[in-house]
């Protein structure tokens, strides 16, 4: 999984019956891909042969880590079912007339270069049976943290938040900005990648009349099913409404942090479901800021996924590994009330070697 950060890869290795997590690990993108991945992400001018070269190079990043993670674990390929690989997400347009989620990675290479099956293009199987395409992650958590008889929330912090609701009927969709803007902000002003445990962030104030600005945006209002991305929530999104308002760099910071604690409380409000735990994932849980001013904010225990003795950190590359056993099983996903999609089926599309 690479994820909206575009910071690099993130693997894992699974057993899928019973689920358990064998090994994970992680892999920086070379700061010139991430560039250019950001570019595209952006929307700046790009040629088709552009597109293709970022696609295959791409492909061959995820090709390196994964021979690389399979060296490093002293691994028999032949144990090996499949690959499940998301991709690298530069546009998501649940939308566009026709819906489209585009993901570049170039996943018949990754085959043909780690001599593995890969199963991919797991977005886009469910726009085509007219879903968002996101969140898909509400289906494993479910799996992994349901509890009888409670309503458990979980909330990613990744580049955009993304909250689940599990109770008798599974919800979830994506809130809005988490890590995109923050660690952009923070790259633009400090020099720093993200702003580490919140340290920058702990020097602004939060401006209320810019909240106020930002919580008017009409994806805050927009009834779920929802989904969201960098296509919309970007430093031009934020340029919009820092227009004529004259702020520190600190205090924009700041007043981000507090958007997302607030769209969040916003949304488990219209919900109108009482939570017994919100259990946070995604690399948002190391901003010690952004948990602090959950923890003080929403109504229920607030808590890393750590204390459920599963990584914060894994989470997203294990849906794409559950999602893959899944395929390979032949066993249907069902998210017809979190994404949209009219019926439950099985997500993916298999590339062999």
């Amino acid at each position: 999984m690479s994820g909206t950060s575009a910071d690099g890869i993130d693997l894992v290795l699974i057993e899928d019956k019973p689920l358990r997590l064998l090994a994970s690990d992680f892999f920086r993108f070379d700061q010139k891909l991430k560039s250019r991945i950001l570019a595209v992400i952006q929307n700046k001018a790009l040629t088709a042969c552009d597109m293709a070269r970022l696609d295959a190079d791409i492909g061959q990043a995820y090709c390196d880590a994964i021979n690389q993670f399979i060296e490093k674990n002293q691994l028999d390929k032949k144990s090996i079912a499949a690959i499940g690989l998301h991709g690298q997400t530069i546009a998501h347009l649940p939308d566009y007339k026709t819906p489209n989620s585009l993901q570049l990675g170039h996943p018949a290479w990754v085959a043909a270069q780690t001599g593995l099956p890969v199963i991919s293009d797991f977005r886009r199987t469910d726009m085509a049976y007219g879903g968002q395409g996101a969140p898909l992650a509400p289906a494993l958590h479910e799996t992994l943290f349901k509890q009888s008889g409670k309503t458990i929330g979980v909330l990613n912090l990744g580049g955009i938040a993304n909250l689940t609701l599990i109770n008798a009927q599974l919800l979830g969709f994506d809130v809005g900005p988490a890590n995109c803007l923050l660690d952009e902000w923070c790259a633009i002003h400090t020099g720093q990648d993200y702003d580490k445990d919140g340290q920058w962030g702990q020097t602004g104030q939060v401006d209320q009349a810019l909240l106020k600005k930002f919580l008017s945006d009409p994806y805050f209002k927009q009834k779920p099913p929802k989904s969201t991305g960098r296509e919309y929530f970007n430093q031009d999104w934020l340029a919009s409404y820092l227009t004529d308002h004259k702020i520190t760099a600190a205090d924009v910071q700041r007043t981000l942090v507090e958007l997302v604690v607030q769209s969040v409380k916003q949304a488990v409000s219209n919900s109108q479901e009482n939570l017994h735990q919100l259990i946070v994932v995604g690399g948002g849980v190391h901003n010690q800021l952004l948990m602090s001013c959950l923890r003080a904010c929403i109504d229920c225990q607030v808590l890393s996924s750590e204390q459920h003795d599963i990584s914060p950190d894994d989470i997203e590359a294990l849906l794409m590994a559950w999602l893959a056993a899944r395929y390979c099983n032949g066993e249907k996903t069902d998210l017809r009330s979190v994404t949209g999609c009219q019926k439950a089926h099985i997500y993916g599309v298999r590339y062999a070697v």
